[in-house]
């Protein structure tokens, strides 16, 4: 049984330690085989673009020996091109100055590794000598590979200004790729957004976007196929040690790390989950937990961005990563090209996507994320109180499962009132606690009389709960009669009634002064 790549973002070292190789190489053949030269890709972070870009390095490189029994191996004539490979990530935001200095380093190592003599001191024109010369050295066209090339931006995007300035040092850098198509036999850019003010994209009109492609939906993560195939041995092991069968496993592995499209119809798992839930043998929100975009807490906490997230399906047109800008990022783009929604379908007709949130592990990430942000303290604690709260509403103990919801929500609810937040924000906010908590629940459950806010289900008891918003605190009592009369005259619980569990009408009122409940208990 091969090795799990954890964190392997090189080809090369990869073959070297007999890790599995999910073969993507019939993707980087259709590449290499059309009459384009220039691609751009846009995949979240730790979904492979990495080893992507290091397996079409070694092609060009004409490392033929590395590829024995792939798909490309014999497809086709193994020939030798200078590659640069560009990694964008790691360089200092901190300051334009600092900025420069490091893309400068980076540059001139890889000049040194070329055996190039290059004095100047621009970025820009650093690059440019550099492509020419490897040019005039080899005789032969240049392949160049840009990696994360948007993450310097990204990076700073809490401080415009300095974003700014990143993002117009790296558009005469990049205008380079563009001047110097001539002598360039392939170029590849990835990276997770499309900043339509850097020259990447407003310079090179050859340059093919293929993030939405179809026939490209697989080139990152790995198929259900893709799974079973290459890693059918680990996932024999795994059921192994949970005591149960392969069928459920793979239900379970579906469940928590599959449903990220990019086209609406080819699926796939998160690789680097999926890579680490076979080495640690436990269900977790790995990708989440390697590091989260600055900028990813701020668009979630703008406008009505969480409760939109949240809702189980979005509708956008088909030009909604399109057009992003600095000072305007399209928050919704955004957050599907970090991997926070996904496409659930497409609608040819209308020319618009039904986005939704792909999995299990985002779910977790996006609640831990905000109510870590909110409750502003240890995160033992967070997961304590999540854990408190499961296990009061298991026991039908609802005061303590009221209080120890305050407590998560109470920098929320106690110091950040203010005009943005309503009653949809506060009824996310719930949701995110229930999915943190780990419990059973249906958000806006809908039935014949209309639609509740949330049900949560138990062994023994089940919660129809309706959440209301009172702005001051004395408004909170008139607040709960209003979402328990709802309830009651809606017959929210009725469905729930005659299964054998108590059933509790709840009513929970969110004000500036705390969380209030009132409960009624209808029996079995």
């Amino acid at each position: 049984m091969k090795g799990l790549p954890i964190g392997q973002d090189s080809f090369e070292n990869l073959v070297a330690d007999n890790g599995v190789y999910v073969d993507k190489t019939a993707y980087m053949l259709q590449m290499i085989s059309s009459s384009g030269r220039a691609f751009f890709l846009s995949r979240p972070r730790r979904f492979g673009k990495s080893l992507f870009l290091s397996t079409i390095k070694a092609i060009f490189e004409g490392k033929k020996e590395l590829f024995k029994g792939l798909f490309i191996e014999d497809k086709i004539e193994w020939e030798t091109y200078p590659v640069l490979k560009l990694d964008m990530s790691g360089l200092d935001i901190t300051s334009v100055p600092e900025f420069k200095k490091s893309l400068l380093n980076k540059l001139q190592d890889m000049a040194v590794a070329e055996g190039l003599d290059i004095d100047v001191d621009i970025p820009a024109s650093f690059l440019s000598r550099m492509i020419h010369q490897l040019h005039e050295k080899t005789y032969k066209q240049i392949v160049v590979l840009v990696d994360e090339y948007d993450k310097p931006i990204l990076d700073a995007i809490h401080d415009l200004k300095n974003a700014d300035e990143i993002r117009a040092i790296l558009q005469t850098f990049y205008g380079v790729l563009k001047a110097s198509s001539s002598v360039l036999k392939f170029l590849m850019v990835s990276g997770i957004t499309k900043v339509s003010q850097t020259s990447i994209f407003s310079g090179f009109n050859n340059l093919n976007d293929i993030s939405l492609d179809t026939s490209f939906a697989g080139i990152c993560g790995y198929s259900q196929q893709e799974l079973e195939h290459f890693f059918t041995g680990h996932i024999d092991k795994f059921a192994e040690k949970k005591n149960k069968s392969k069928a459920e496993v793979l239900t379970d592995i579906k469940y928590w790390y599959n449903g990220y499209s990019w086209d609406g119809k080819v699926f796939v798992y998160n690789p680097y989950s999926v890579l680490l839930l076979f080495e640690k043998n436990l269900y977790k929100p790995f990708w989440y937990s390697t590091g989260t975009p600055t900028f990813l807490l701020k668009l979630l906490n703008t406008g009505n961005n969480l409760e939109t997230v949240l809702k189980d399906s979005i509708n956008v047109p088909d030009t909604f990563t399109d057009g992003q800008t600095i000072e305007k990022l399209n928050s919704i783009g955004l957050l599907f090209q970090a991997g926070y929604l996904t496409i659930k379908s497409f609608d040819e007709e209308e020319s618009s996507y039904v986005l939704k949130i792909p999995n299990e592990e985002v779910r977790k990430a996006i609640s831990e994320l905000v109510l870590t942000d909110i409750y502003q303290d240890n995160i033992s604690n967070l997961h304590v109180l999540s854990k408190n709260i499961r296990l009061a509403f298991s026991e039908g103990n609802t005061a303590l499962a009221v209080e120890n919801l305050d407590i998560l929500l109470s920098n929320t609810t106690h110091n950040t009132h203010d005009s943005n937040k309503n009653e949809s924000h506060y009824q996310a906010l719930f949701q995110l606690a229930m999915i943190l908590s780990g419990i059973d629940h249906t958000g806006e459950s809908t039935h014949g009389g209309g639609r509740t806010d949330a049900v949560l289900s138990f062994k023994a008891h089940v919660y129809v709960v309706e959440i209301k918003y009172a702005a001051p605190k004395k408004g909170a009592s008139a607040a709960l009669t209003t979402a328990m009369n709802q309830i009651k005259e809606t017959s929210y619980h009725k469905p729930y009634l005659n299964q054998g569990k108590t059933v509790h009408l709840l009513a929970l009122a969110f004000s500036k002064g705390g969380l209030a409940f009132e409960e009624e208990v209808v029996g079995l």
